[in-house]
Formats: structure tokens, sequence, C-alpha cells
């Protein structure tokens, strides 16, 4: 990595930083943190450009990290406080800041005849929601996620923090319309569990040690009844009457890794999710 020193905030590469940081540069994402830093490096993501101020040595890992850095082949920039601050997401910047290209998966990269788990995010429109989701996703022995149209971008800045790193790891087919996904599902004989509070069966009824598609959508509203009538089947999870529903993404928690405790806990080794790029 080659190294430039920056105090401009108009300087071009800090400009882009910002741009990605507010999603206005298609294809590549705003990372910041060392913790997320470190897990796209170990990921094997694609960096173009990091940036980092003095303050990444106030953290024990963050000479380990600049170690990291000069095994990249990326631009780099020393930069001051005033920068890294310019250009942060979050209220007390970590010193460290990078912007990298977002993984690529078709639809055909994530189902096919190797699918066994696969979760689909249909209309979710907190970030925060869709990366807890990724994560709870690869945790559980996920092979993919699905993340249609209309569903906010799992490589904005907050849904990347929520996803804790699981995002650069685990296979992510985005801008996907809901009806091809169902139809792809189908020609590989996998069910779509679609979930519904006024759903008859419990989600525990259900065979999750064969392949199945696990379908979550919007927050508030849940899923159209267009979607939940192409399903192959709707379950519920039994909550008690004073609480109307559970958190999106706390549904998907309780889902998938009910499928991994009838899956025996037995997970695929990650290099085996990682398809294609």
């Amino acid at each position: 990595m080659i190294t430039e020193k920056i105090t401009s905030l108009q300087n071009p590469l800090i400009k882009r930083f910002r741009a990605a940081r507010d999603g206005r540069e298609p294809h590549l994402m705003f990372i910041e943190g060392i913790r997320l830093t470190e897990e796209a490096i170990n990921a094997g993501v694609h960096i173009e450009s990091i940036i980092y101020s003095d303050r990444l040595y106030d953290n024990p890992r963050g000479a380990d990290l600049f170690e990291a850095f000069k095994q990249l082949r990326c631009r780099g920039a020393y930069v001051t406080e005033p920068v890294i601050n310019s250009v942060s997401s979050v209220e007390m910047s970590q010193g460290v800041a990078a912007i990298a290209f977002e993984p690529h998966y078709e639809l055909s990269d994530v189902i096919d005849q190797e699918t066994t788990l696969l979760v689909i995010a249909h209309q979710l429109q907190d970030p925060g929601n869709l990366g807890t989701i990724i994560r709870a996703a690869e945790a559980a022995g996920a092979d993919g996620v699905v993340v249609t149209r209309a569903t906010t971008d799992p490589f904005r800045p907050k849904a990347l923090r929520a996803s804790m790193g699981s995002a650069f790891r685990l296979p992510i087919a985005t801008h996907a319309p809901v009806r091809d996904v169902i139809k792809k599902c189908a020609e590989y004989n996998i069910p779509v569990i679609a979930t519904d509070t006024r759903a008859r069966y419990v989600y525990t009824e259900l065979n999750l040690v064969a392949p199945v598609a696990i379908l979550f959508g919007q927050e508030g509203s849940g899923l159209g009844e267009d979607v939940s009538f192409s399903a192959d089947l709707v379950v519920k999870i039994p909550i008690a009457e004073s609480v109307e529903s559970l958190n999106v993404a706390t549904a998907a928690a309780i889902i998938l890794f009910e499928a991994a405790r009838q899956r025996g806990f037995k997970f695929k080794p990650s290099e085996q999710k990682a398809r294609a790029r």
C-alpha cells in the first residue's frame, strides 16, 4: 500500500469517501472502524482505498491492522483528525475507514442444487434489521441471502455494522424481484416458507432439515397477501397476547436457529459458500 498525506477536506479522495458513505458511489461500500475493516480484509474483500489517522493507534489492535494494510494493493492515505471526522458516519471515529467494491452475486449463484437453507429479505426498510438478519443467517448456517427489490441496501454503513462482517462472507444477491426468487426456488424444489402472526401452523411443526427458503417481510405491515399466497407455507411464532408482534430480526433468528437445531448444529465450511464474486 502506497501512503500519502491528506490535510484538505476538499481532497478528491475524501470527497469520494463521503460519496460512498452516503450511497452516491454505485457498487462501492463504505467500511469504518477497526473491527469491520479487519473483517473485510480477512474475508478477501476488494478494497479500493484506506484512510487512517493517529487515532488508529489509540486501540491496541490498531498497530496490527496497520501492518495488515501494508500487504494490500490499494491506495492509502494518512489523514488529519478533522479529515477523518468529516468522513465518519459515527459520533466517535476509531481513526480508520475504507471504501471497497461490493461482492456481487447473481440469483443463480445463491439458489442452486446445493442450497439447503436460504433467507429471503423482502421490503425491509431498516438497515439495522437487515444487517442483523444477515448475521443470524450466517450464524445459523444459511447458504446465502436474497435481498429483493424495494429492500434497503445490505451494503450501507448501518447494515454492515449490524452484520458484523457477515455481509462480507455470506453470498448475498440483491435487487431481485420477489416473483423471480420464488420461481427460482421452485426450479430446485426448494419450498418457500413465509411468516405471519395470523398463520395456522407454528414454526416448530416444520421440517427444516430438508432444503428450505425462509422469507421475512416488511417490519411494520409484514408480507402482502400476494406474497403470502405465493409461499408454499405460512407459519407463525406464538407470542403472548399482550405483544402485537416481534421485531423481524428477532423472528428471523428464532426460526433460523430452529433450522440449525433440527440439523444438529452441523454447519458447512465457510469456503463452500463463496461460490462467486
